[in-house]
């Protein structure tokens, strides 16, 4: 799913060109994995606006699902939109929560064996270093599902991989992250001008996976 939750920041930090007229920094052509490093460890100056085109999202998330789910998901793909991103994957939730060491119960596993497609929509609202995720639409083979079936779909595959992902409510981005703009094809990390050190408790978000 998407990660939307870095599910949930990781991946919704990503994307294709930048726009004319956005302000570019020398960090913008690095490799995803290395600015989100960077930003983490307090390596990039207050103030600064990073760039992550959408391309660079793609293959993040491609490498760092071969990590965090070895089995039973393929083809991931990030879409930024002006607000939202959307996630597409093809899932076997059954062999996704064997490579957890862990089984379905056997109606969970007669319904959801197999591969399917998997698209999410979320959209991301981000200001003074606070930012929620809350999910638009998501279609399991093409039916869409709703309530409190995508709450047991994200208790059963996505909290034991992302424990502290959250969605529907506020959570502290970290590391003097002040926002996250998503735009066509991008998406655009702003630093705090100035203020304290970010908590630690950001770290296991722009790190989940790792």
């Amino acid at each position: 799913m998407v990660p939307v939750h870095h599910a949930t920041l990781a991946s919704l930090l990503l994307l294709f060109t930048v726009p004319i007229g956005w302000g570019q920094s020398r960090y913008d052509r690095l490799p995803a994995q290395q600015k989100i490093d960077m930003i983490s460890e307090g390596r990039i100056p207050a103030g600064t606006q990073v760039v992550f085109p959408q391309q660079d999202v793609n293959a993040f998330v491609v490498a760092k699902a071969k990590e965090v789910v070895p089995d039973g998901l393929r083809d991931p793909k990030v879409e930024i939109l002006d607000g939202k991103a959307t996630g597409r994957a093809t899932v076997d939730f059954v062999k996704m929560r064997h490579a957890q060491g862990q089984d379905l119960n056997w109606l969970l596993s007669k319904l959801l064996q197999g591969e399917h497609p998997v698209v999410v929509t979320g959209r991301v609202q981000s200001s003074n270093g606070l930012a929620r995720v809350d999910l638009d639409r998501v279609e399991i083979g093409g039916s869409s599902i709703t309530g409190r079936a995508v709450e047991m779909l994200i208790r059963a595959f996505v909290a034991p991989i992302y424990p502290q992902a959250k969605v529907g409510e506020s959570f502290e981005l970290g590391y003097n992250v002040d926002r996250i703009e998503l735009k066509p094809g991008l998406a655009r990390v702003v630093l705090a001008g100035r203020g304290p050190s970010a908590p630690q408790t950001g770290k296991t978000q722009l790190r989940a996976g790792r």
